[in-house]
């Protein structure tokens, strides 16, 4: 019966993990969308995430020793985080009240508010968090009876539990929140974590498993037939340790995250398969420690010898790390013949390449050092509780530090080695502790190790060869079929592409290339963002964003101020400063690196961000556009393509509701949207979304962009008055650069008005925070264009008059006339090279090319 009920056990905690997983994933997004999506935000809370399951760990293995029914405890725990997780929303509503509330009477997010944002996030997740943590410590304790039997239950259970947060993270990333939504996927993990703990409950009654006279403190002669006693100091050491494997497992896992998405994507799908194979490695780990443990050999110089092997394995992991790029490729094409998007099983193979090996050694180091703290307080609870507390305040400050410290000051590479040569040193400290433990000299071998692993530490990133960032840095996940055009060399036709900037930022990597372009006479300068470019100065991409800033500021009768959100190359933002009534010009951007890349455009951008009227504010523009007390006249967005992980809450119902409430009477909301890599349900629900907030809507359209417009005003157009500003100077210079400078030109741009767009968006699915619609469907998409029939589809609403326009005068006297010029200029005057600027030489910037 007993082992009956062990097993039970076990089966439970494998889907204990997995509802941990969800949990962490949804109450995550829930508080990025109160506190925003920066780094700095997510780091926050991530770190009051884990804080609870430290604080949990810690205190249950000191209550777990007088816990004479510890599978009912556990039980009761599982039941207590289903509680918490059904009031969760209404704690994290009253949150959000009171944060907008102190944000709006503060003027923006103070340095107040962003320390409240830790103990808000702190107070909202502690107790399910602690609750959590809580759970190991607490079935050790039912399944731990003998010394012997610790290594094994232990690896076995942690194993068990770190995949089932594997199938977790895979389960919500791939099925539950794409099928069901944020909410209902919450509900499942709550129903799931209620039969978790009655199924506990029941077996204990059943078995009446009580703690007995074997569970008390273990007799030291026992604990010497196990292997050899080399004092406390090793095992000390090696118990320390564990907050050393921990900062250096997290700080690895974000830095490892950061360079993989590069090459294998930033979609919601690339970081879920990234984190399932971490958490696989450390799960194939804990089995290979449960199924040969090393019983014989001390626990410090076991510990030792597996940190030794995280510390080697991820330096070598680390300079691998510039040939996935190519691997990415060839894994595509050999194996699944796909040139059109990094297909899963790529992804999967690409992050098990890099992150496999080291996290193997990473799931063997915690029960390793768990067993070495239960040498020393001879307690299995505690000695657990002790361990996961240390090791999950080590992963804290990894994850910190990585964000906040390595990759700002190091770089990504240096701050892996700095990790890496950090597990080396220290367990060279604990290896030199066990090896002189009996010896005269083991007061000078240990401090002299410790100097020596110091300057290890030091030097170590210095001597090893440093990257050739240039296949990373130009890197295209999402244009595959030009690597693969010919077979040989992957990459044989990038050779004429320039490397101008390269940065690793908070939250991204950024880069600028220049290199030719087959359809175009001369080069085009490109702003790549973590793999994906995001702005160029080629005329299609010149065009949409140059209407992006121009449409609104003309559609407006006289704008004042103006809100853009992300920076990009910055034309859309020196489109916007070239109407000179607009005097409040505010710029959020998210990443500070974007904005060091802004001079190499400033032959597009009007040398935008050393214009006096603008104020740039750093931080995530949904975030912004909630906590602000300001409002505008006009706001104009360019977000990343709704793909990208995270920037689908910039597409939904909900955001763009806030941004209508910041909008002054007779204001307009701006947005792009790409119509390559979506499909027309991705489309129509884009639309539809934005038209559900606006009374007014019109479409705008270059070759491969849409530019929607909305408002609760209607817009009274006169050509006469458009002709007027469209003249002046710096406007007219700028349209003309993309074939707009004249107002019949400019005018044949608008697609469909508010009527059509309600015919064109009908039954379309409405993006909203909950269902996730397009996060989770628009990467399908990925390599495909259907502009076309998007554009096909559109323009058979064309509405049989233009309802904005009021006088046509002095170009035609019928709006039939007019509507009819418009569609014959559209059709002869697609996006055009005209006079656009070229970007100076990058030798006369830099003094030479960027390479490296």
């Amino acid at each position: 019966m007993q082992t009956v009920a062990r097993l039970v056990a076990y089966g439970l905690f494998f889907f204990s993990g997995a509802t941990a997983l969800v949990y962490q994933v949804t109450w995550l997004r829930d508080l990025s969308l109160i506190f925003g999506a920066s780094f700095q935000a997510t780091s926050i809370v991530l770190a009051s995430f884990m804080g609870g399951l430290a604080i949990g760990g810690f205190l249950a293995g000191r209550l777990s020793e007088r816990m004479a029914r510890p599978l009912a405890v556990y039980g009761a725990l599982e039941v207590a985080i289903a509680i918490f997780a059904v009031l969760l929303p209404g704690l994290l509503q009253g949150v959000d009240n009171y944060y907008v509330s102190a944000a709006h009477e503060a003027g923006g997010v103070t340095p107040f508010l962003n320390t409240m944002r830790f103990i808000f996030a702190f107070g909202v997740l502690v107790l399910p968090t602690i609750f959590m943590g809580a759970t190991l410590p607490v079935l050790i304790r039912f399944m731990v009876h003998a010394h012997g039997e610790l290594g094994t239950r232990l690896s076995l259970l942690y194993g068990i539990n770190t995949l089932g947060a594997a199938a977790g993270a895979l389960t919500a990333g791939f099925v539950l929140l794409p099928q069901l939504g944020a909410s209902a996927t919450q509900s499942v993990a709550v129903s799931a974590n209620l039969l978790i703990g009655a199924l506990a409950i029941a077996v204990d009654l059943v078995t009446r498993r009580r703690a007995t006279d074997n569970d008390l403190p273990i007799a030291e002669p026992e604990l010497q037939s196990e292997s050899r006693d080399l004092g406390t100091l090793p095992l000390r050491l090696a118990f320390i340790g564990t907050g050393v494997s921990g900062f250096t497992a997290l700080s690895l896992e974000v830095m490892w995250t950061r360079a993989m998405s590069t090459t294998i994507g930033s979609t919601t799908y690339s970081f879920t398969i990234m984190l399932a194979a971490f958490l696989a490695g450390i799960w194939i780990g804990s089995w290979i420690h449960a199924t040969f443990p090393l019983r014989k050999i001390n626990e410090s110089v076991q510990f030792g010898v597996v940190l030794f092997g995280i510390g080697a394995t991820s330096l070598i992991s680390t300079q691998l790390i510039p040939r996935v790029p190519t691997l990415v490729v060839w894994l595509n094409l050999i194996v699944y013949n796909n040139t059109e998007q990094i297909t899963f099983g790529t992804s999967a193979l690409s992050a098990f390449a890099v992150m496999l090996i080291p996290s193997i050694f990473m799931g063997i180091a915690f029960p390793v050092a768990s067993q070495a703290r239960a040498r020393l307080v001879r307690k299995f609870g505690a000695s657990v509780g002790d361990t996961l507390g240390l090791n999950t305040i080590g992963s804290i400050l990894g994850s910190l530090s990585a964000g906040f410290l390595l990759i700002p000051t190091l770089g990504l590479q240096d701050g892996m080695l700095f990790a890496s040569f950090l597990a080396i040193g220290y367990s060279l400290i604990v290896l030199a502790s066990a090896w002189a433990a009996h010896a005269p000299t083991r007061s000078i071998a240990v401090p002299a190790t410790a100097v020596l692993a110091l300057a290890g530490v030091v030097v170590g990133p210095i001597l090893v060869p440093q990257w050739n960032v240039r296949d990373l840095a130009i890197f295209r996940h999402d244009r595959l079929e030009i690597y693969v055009r010919t077979a040989g060399d992957a990459f044989q036709d990038l050779t004429s592409i320039k490397l101008a900037f390269y940065q690793e930022g908070h939250s991204s990597t950024v880069a600028v290339i220049d290199g030719g372009h087959e359809q175009y006479e001369r080069g085009t300068r490109a702003i790549i963002v973590n793999g994906k470019i995001v702005a160029t100065d080629n005329p299609p991409d010149m065009a949409h964003q140059l209407l992006l800033g121009h449409v609104p500021a003309l559609l407006h009768p006289d704008p004042k101020s103006a809100l853009i959100i992300g920076y990009g190359s910055g034309v859309t933002l020196g489109a916007v400063s070239t109407h000179h009534g607009i005097d409040d010009i505010t710029l959020v951007e998210i990443e500070p690196a974007v904005l060091e890349a802004g001079p190499l455009f400033r032959h597009i951008n009007e040398d935008v961000l050393n214009n006096p009227k603008l104020n740039v504010v750093i931080q995530d523009g949904r975030n912004f556009v909630k906590t602000t007390n300001q409002k505008f006249d006009i706001i104009t967005a360019d977000p990343v393509h709704p793909w990208a992980a995270g920037s689908a809450y910039l597409y939904t119902t909900d955001y763009y509701a806030q941004a209508s409430a910041r909008l002054n009477d007779g204001g307009l909301m701006c947005q792009w949207v790409p119509l390559v890599a979506l499909s027309e349900e991705n489309i129509k629900s884009i639309v539809a979304t934005f038209a559900e907030n606006f009374k007014f809507v019109s479409v705008w359209s270059t070759y491969a962009d849409l530019v929607l417009v909305g408002s609760d005003s209607s817009i009274d157009l006169s050509m006469e008055r458009l002709a007027e500003r469209i003249s002046e100077p710096d406007v007219n210079r700028q349209l003309s650069w993309t074939n707009f400078g004249d107002p019949m030109k400019f005018m044949s741009r608008l697609r469909v008005e508010t009527s059509g767009v309600k015919i064109f968006s009908e039954n379309a699915i409405i993006n909203t925070d909950d269902n996730l619609y397009l996060e989770f469907s628009s990467p399908l998409s990925i390599g495909k264009s259907c502009r076309i029939q998007n554009l096909c589809g559109m323009a058979s609403w064309y509405p049989p008059r233009i309802a904005m326009v009021k006088s046509w005068k002095p170009f035609f006297d019928s709006n039939i006339k007019a509507r009819e010029a418009m569609r014959q200029h559209r059709r002869e005057h697609s996006p055009a090279l005209m006079n656009l600027p070229v970007g100076e030489p990058l030798e006369s910037l830099y003094g030479q090319t960027s390479e490296s």
